[in-house]
C-alpha cells in the first residue's frame, strides 16, 4: 500500500472524502506521527522488518569515519545500528566486496590498501583508514524514511497500511475533538497491529525453526571399505 491509498482510506474513516479540511498538509504530520510510534510498538517483535543495506560509493582515501554519510539526506541518515561492514576498492564490482571486523576500538595504524576493523561509537562508523577511495556496503537497522509523496510505499509488510490508516485517523479524531472517533479508531489500529506483530513474529519463527534443523540435520557416514 501506498501513501495515497492510505490518505483516501483515511479521509473515508474521518468523512471528509473530499478534503474540504483533511487536507495533505492537515494529514501528512499526522500519518507520519503515527507511523514513528507504530514502528516503536513494532520492534517489539523482534522481527527484521527494519534491516536495509545501503551502498556508498567512492569513499575518498584516508577517511577515518562515515559522519559526513550521515548527514541528513545522506545515506546513512536513518541509520540506529550497523550490522556489517563490507569494502572494495572503489569502482571494482560487487564480487569484491570484503567484510571488515567489527571491534571496541579501532586501531591506530599507518593506512595501507586494507580496510580491517570498523567500531559503532556515538552514532558514527569509524574504520581503519584507507590508501584508497573505497566503496562502502552497510547492513543494519533502519528508521522509516517520511511518508511525503503519495507514491511512497508503506514500509514493515504490505498488510500494515490499515494499521496505519486507523491510527492516524484516530489522531484525527484527537485534534478535532471527536472523542468517538479517537477512541473507535485506536480500538481498531491496536487490533490492526496486534494481528501484524503476530504474522511477523510467526514468520520470524519459521525461520529459525528451519536454520535449526539444517543445522541439525545428520550426515550419513560414509560407507567402510571391505578388505
Amino acid at each position: 500500500m501506498d501513501l495515497g491509498t492510505v490518505k483516501s482510506r483515511i479521509r473515508s474513516l474521518v468523512d471528509d472524502p473530499d478534503a474540504s479540511y483533511a487536507t495533505d498538509a492537515f494529514l501528512l504530520p499526522l500519518i507520519n506521527q503515527k507511523y514513528e510510534e507504530l514502528y516503536n510498538r513494532m520492534l517489539s517483535t523482534g522481527a527484521e522488518f527494519e534491516r536495509g543495506v545501503t551502498e556508498i560509493l567512492n569513499v575518498p582515501a584516508q577517511t577515518p569515519n562515515l559522519s559526513a554519510y550521515a548527514l541528513p539526506g545522506q545515506p546513512l541518515e536513518l541509520m540506529i545500528q550497523p550490522l556489517q561492514f563490507e569494502w572494495k576498492q572503489a569502482g571494482l564490482d560487487p564480487t569484491n566486496y570484503k567484510p571488515a571486523s567489527l571491534v571496541d576500538k579501532v586501531k591506530d595504524v599507518i593506512p595501507d590498501q586494507l580496510v580491517d576493523d570498523w567500531e559503532w561509537r556515538a552514532g558514527v562508523i569509524y574504520f581503519t583508514p584507507c590508501t584508497l577511495n573505497v566503496d562502502v556496503r552497510i547492513r543494519g537497522d533502519f528508521l522509516f524514511a517520511a511518508l511525503t509523496t503519495d507514491s511512497d510505499a508503506i514500509a514493515v509488510t504490505k498488510n500494515f497500511g490499515h494499521a496505519l490508516a486507523y491510527g492516524a485517523a484516530a489522531l484525527v479524531g484527537a485534534v478535532r475533538g471527536n472523542q468517538a472517533w479517537a477512541q473507535a479508531y485506536t480500538l481498531l489500529q491496536d487490533n490492526a497491529v496486534d494481528d501484524v506483530m503476530q504474522y511477523l513474529t510467526r514468520k520470524d519463527q519459521a525461520k529459525i525453526r528451519r536454520v535449526g534443523r539444517m543445522t541439525q540435520r545428520q550426515m550419513p557416514k560414509p560407507p567402510t571399505m571391505q578388505r
